[in-house]
């Protein structure tokens, strides 16, 4: 049976309004789905979320503050990238509208709302950053982590290809053609070299995107909450939730030595390495992927309901 999906709908937590969307049995475990940076829910692809509903888990897809349809922050200071990455290279502190943290909060807050006691959380990119700040500050909430294609903000660590960086450094254009160009490019680019682009539907999800209406305000001010929130290694040395790291071998925007160094930092995570898959989810991964995600989220939930054991022997 094909799991249903509810109509997009707004959900008051940790002060603001967040837009967000269900797939699936309210009933079933509930799965979490944070997205990246500058990227709205429906990155998370419809059929994506689908097929792990089907997997029997109750997935959540929302916007993150500042972007799609949930609360912007137009008052707030939007410094230019340069004076970020000038101030992130020399170590001096700025201040912030908002960092991770209140992101993390921000997740927690919609947890509450929709009456989620605990949950798995799966992060891609900037989301896995986020959804390890919520193992960090809030780890009775998770059930699992996976963070996936993201870093422990270790500044040590390798930074993007030039190609990469070069793209997040271009002006987003707020005409449609202009934006849906740009957009296929920079995905593209993101997306790797070892399987087919598929720029057809890029291009329909860059549209849908646009027509739920853009803030590229906004994504400088996640970016700059990014880059403020610093390094979490140590802190990640602390978390206990049994956690699965996913990257892909050849992302250019953040290299797999973070996908390493996240899976070293977390006690007995795991990790899975996709081999030739950049910073994107090509469909051809998407079967190992959710199997993935779906084995470990399984797998934690057992080890919940396992009755403790006492030199050997089940109590």
């Amino acid at each position: 049976m094909t799991a249903t999906a509810t109509a997009p709908a707004f959900a008051n937590a940790n002060g603001i309004r967040l837009c967000y969307q269900t797939f699936g049995d309210s009933r079933n475990p509930p799965m979490v789905l944070i997205m990246g940076l500058a990227a709205q829910m429906i990155l998370w692809d419809d059929d994506f979320c689908t097929r792990l509903a089907e997997r029997g888990f109750w997935v959540v897809r929302f916007d993150n503050r500042d972007i799609g349809l949930s609360t912007r922050f137009a008052s707030a200071r939007t410094p230019h990238l340069i004076e970020m990455l000038l101030r992130h290279a020399t170590g001096v502190r700025f201040g912030v509208p908002y960092t991770l943290r209140d992101m993390a909060a921000d997740t927690v807050g919609l947890f509450d709302a929709l009456g989620i006691r605990t949950a798995h959380v799966v992060g891609a990119s900037m989301g896995g950053a986020i959804a390890q700040e919520i193992a960090i500050a809030n780890p009775q909430r998770l059930r699992s982590l996976t963070s996936i294609m993201s870093s422990t903000g270790d500044p040590k660590l390798p930074g993007p290809e030039p190609r990469a960086r070069e793209r997040l450094g271009k002006k987003t254009p707020l005409d449609r053609d202009g934006y849906l160009r740009e957009y296929v490019a920079t995905w593209s680019v993101l997306s790797g070299d070892h399987f087919p682009f598929d720029a057809e539907r890029t291009m329909r999800q860059g549209l849908a995107g646009f027509e739920r209406g853009i803030n590229p305000p906004g994504v400088a001010r996640q970016l700059m909450a990014l880059i403020a929130s610093g390094n979490r290694k140590n802190a990640l040395s602390g978390v206990r939730v049994p956690t699965l790291v996913i990257h892909g071998t050849a992302d250019p925007l953040v290299p797999v030595q973070a996908g390493h160094d996240t899976a070293r930092a977390i006690p007995g995570a795991q990790l899975l390495l996709i081999e030739g898959m950049g910073h994107s989810f090509p469909r051809e991964v998407w079967p190992r992927i959710i199997d993935a995600i779906a084995g470990h989220a399984s797998r934690a939930d057992a080890a919940r309901t396992q009755p403790p054991r006492v030199n050997g022997e089940t109590a």
